[in-house]
């Protein structure tokens, strides 16, 4: 099986492809001809229902294959739980869910250093709000229930010695922080930009352990390409 980076999460990922929100279209090319790099975000999705469907994104058999795994969570759950009492979690919950599938993960036996927690990123109250009323959606989203959930985030990973970005804390100390997020909670192209440059850290090392699919250009043989290109079974 060929080497892949899955990334799962919720919205935040599930538009990492988008033009804003372009940290996993960035990964993707830091890693090119190094490894796949799937994405399974899915919008809206809190960590109750990711727990449930982790099994079925990731199984046993992926593992060998899997060079690093993301869990990008929180965004939903920390919202207010009497406006949007459908996607809220309690934050006692929402910690233990975190442990359970970094658990399910180990469990079918993924490395620990092969998971990387990203905590959930601040949030611009008023530009959210703003956002929810145009389209008619209730608004419940507040920068103080966000940073307790980025917290219970960043000491799962501590307490289970995974690997982890806390997106929170280092967004919130930028000038800019707020040009980062396009519509108050999502991720701007700015805010992707820093994202990536904050997994660099994780991804150099699957990036220098992984061998370049098929042969550079000018080490083939023009006259006997079937010298090196058959010694490749597969990309």
């Amino acid at each position: 099986m060929e080497p892949k980076v899955i990334l799962f999460g919720d919205s935040l990922t599930q538009y990492g492809y988008s033009f804003d929100g372009c940290w996993v279209a960035l990964i993707a090319d830091f890693l090119q001809r190094k490894c796949d790099v799937v994405n399974r975000g899915f919008s809206g999705y809190n960590s109750r229902w990711c727990k449930i469907i982790l099994p079925k994104v990731i199984t046993k058999a992926d593992v060998k294959s899997v060079a690093m795994v993301t869990i990008f969570l929180g965004a939903n759950d920390s919202v207010d739980s009497l406006i949007c009492p459908k996607q809220h979690v309690p934050l006692e919950e929402y910690t233990q869910n975190m442990k359970d599938m970094i658990q399910y993960l180990m469990d079918i036996g993924m490395e620990r250093h092969k998971i990387v927690v990203i905590s959930p990123p601040p949030c611009v109250e008023s530009k959210w709000e703003a956002d929810c009323k145009e389209r008619d959606i209730p608004f419940g989203k507040y920068n103080a229930a966000t940073k307790a959930y980025a917290q219970a985030a960043m000491e799962v990973a501590k307490e289970c010695g995974t690997k982890s970005v806390d997106l929170y804390t280092s967004m919130i100390k930028q000038e800019d922080w707020q040009d980062m997020l396009n519509d108050g909670l999502h991720l701007s192209r700015l805010g992707s930009e820093h994202l990536f440059e904050l997994m660099s850290e994780h991804l150099t090392p699957v990036h220098d352990s992984l061998p370049f699919a098929f042969p550079y250009w000018a080490d083939i043989d023009n006259d006997n390409p079937h010298a090196i290109l058959d010694t490749y079974s597969s990309c």
